[in-house]
């Protein structure tokens, strides 16, 4: 399997990381710093040249989104790896998290972590 790189495309206040090859855990704590690390308004992170998605990296990912300051979608992640996501406390917005879609899917901090008071 090809190593998991991802390229950062920003076009406007959205940045998109591109990921290419068998996403793992090493690709996760590289792809979370950078995205802890972004100040526009919305990050996509997109999975669709990812063959292989790695439980594990998702959970390393997860935490960061857990703490994410601006909103981030998700494309090309299919239902199992949604459910990682929300099972690691990322919410989740259903409406996107079809079989066969390719529409990006709103992933964030959970419900509890937003509120009056909140960065």
């Amino acid at each position: 399997m090809t190593q998991a790189d991802f390229e950062r495309v920003h076009d406007g206040e959205r940045v998109t990381f591109v990921l290419r090859g068998a996403f793992d855990r090493n690709c996760a704590w590289r792809l979370r710093s950078d995205v802890e690390r972004e100040v526009g308004e919305l990050v996509v992170l997109d999975f669709t040249g990812a063959p292989e998605i790695s439980d594990l990296g998702l959970a390393v990912l997860a935490h960061g989104l857990t703490r994410a300051r601006h909103r981030v979608l998700c494309r090309g992640l299919a239902p199992h790896h949604l459910r990682v996501l929300s099972y690691c406390g990322v919410a989740v917005e259903a409406s996107g998290a079809r079989e066969g879609t390719s529409a990006p899917v709103p992933v964030g901090p959970p419900p509890s972590a937003v509120g009056p008071g909140s960065p």
